[in-house]
């Protein structure tokens, strides 16, 4: 804000200040729908009227800065999101006020509808003999196939190991000790090898047959590690029951969990930026692409919070959140500051020769392919 003006901020003065700002498509009629539909906080401050009249003063917010802020994010939102609901949870993830009836619709609505999808197929497939498992089946053949008509046939993850993700995830009876999963995992890591071959191949060709590819860990093969817990706490069903039957206080844990996660964030947000600092333009992704991917992961942090609390891990959260910033806050030093500035000016011909490594690799797929 303006520094004329702090403080309290009437309605009119905050489209003044947004005005001033050079918002100048926000008007008086949007402002007052935004408070009307509860996406900006309601005033704070009562007045004795419509401030028309002399000797009366309109109501107001005593928090201007904050309201301020919120609205700007509310604008930028609704241009990416295209509608009042949607914005809703990215709202409460960025801190900002919002009832949390509205956080609780909208978390659990996204979640009912696949819910209730799977519940209509399964029944659909129930008629025919079939089950959940047969409609997974379907649903990472037709990934597999789509991923094969877009020519990223070297990035396909094995049509089983898929079917083992989904499982995991929407199949409440799905059993992990099951030869389809143990399958899953098999041909996952050896697709994983596979790709470290290929990466392998293309770094050599590119005069970097010493990097050690082998030192990496494979995130995607951990997955099956961690199948169990997976399943027990961050599975669609459990996911629901933590939304059906949260409270307010749930939420209200939540929004200070959110609290620690985004100063971490923003701390990351720092080291990427001094990292990228050098990169040119065309290679940096848009604001908005950008926004939806970290609110996205932002939403999906809060049904697992919200889930492990509800599954007993509040204390481990109330331990490990502030832990986990503290070391955040204590790593990142201005000699390391210093360091990731002189490491940025390399990262544009790492980008280059990672474009260049992918290109020989789909290249390469292409042709085999061709003479298959």
């Amino acid at each position: 804000m303006s520094e004329e003006k702090v403080g309290s901020l009437t309605q009119d003065e905050l489209l003044a200040e947004l005005h001033r700002h050079g918002y100048d498509d926000v008007t008086e009629r949007q402002i007052a729908d935004w408070r009307r539909r509860e996406l900006l906080p309601p005033f704070d401050v009562k007045g004795g009227g419509r401030g028309r009249s002399r000797g009366r003063e309109r109501s107001a917010w005593s928090d201007g800065k904050l309201v301020f802020n919120q609205a700007l994010w509310v604008r930028e939102l609704l241009q990416i999101y295209g509608s009042v609901e949607s914005v809703r949870l990215p709202l409460f993830v960025l801190g900002y006020p919002v009832p949390l009836r509205h956080v609780r619709e909208v978390l659990g609505g996204p979640l009912n509808e696949i819910a209730e999808g799977i519940a209509g197929a399964i029944e659909d497939r129930a008629r025919a003999g079939g089950e959940i498992e047969d409609l997974v089946e379907e649903a990472a053949s037709h990934n597999v196939e789509e991923m094969r008509r877009a020519g990223a046939e070297a990035l396909l993850i094995p049509q089983h190991s898929l079917e083992a993700f989904l499982n995991v995830f929407m199949n409440e009876e799905y059993d992990l000790d099951d030869g389809a999963f143990e399958l899953g995992a098999e041909e996952l890591e050896a697709y994983e090898s596979a790709m470290q071959e290929r990466c392998e191949a293309a770094l050599a060709a590119e005069g970097l047959g010493d990097v050690d590819l082998a030192r990496q860990g494979r995130s995607l093969t951990s997955f099956f590690d961690r199948a169990p817990f997976i399943k027990r706490y961050l599975s669609l069903h459990q996911l629901r029951l933590a939304v059906n039957e949260c409270t307010d206080d749930d939420l209200r844990a939540v929004r200070r969990d959110l609290c620690f996660m985004r100063e971490m964030a923003l701390m990351i947000r720092k080291v990427i930026t001094l990292l990228t600092s050098e990169v040119p333009a065309e290679y940096r992704p848009e604001r908005a692409g950008t926004l939806r991917s970290v609110l996205c992961v932002g939403g999906l942090l809060v049904l697992a919070d919200l889930s492990l609390r509800r599954n007993g891990f509040g204390h481990a959260i109330d331990y490990l959140l502030p832990a986990a910033l503290k070391e955040l806050r204590e790593g990142l030093t201005e000699e390391v500051e210093r360091q990731l500035v002189e490491v940025s000016k390399f990262i544009p011909d790492i980008i280059e020769t990672s474009t260049a490594m992918m290109m020989n690799i789909f290249t390469r797929e292409a042709q085999s392919g061709q003479r298959q």
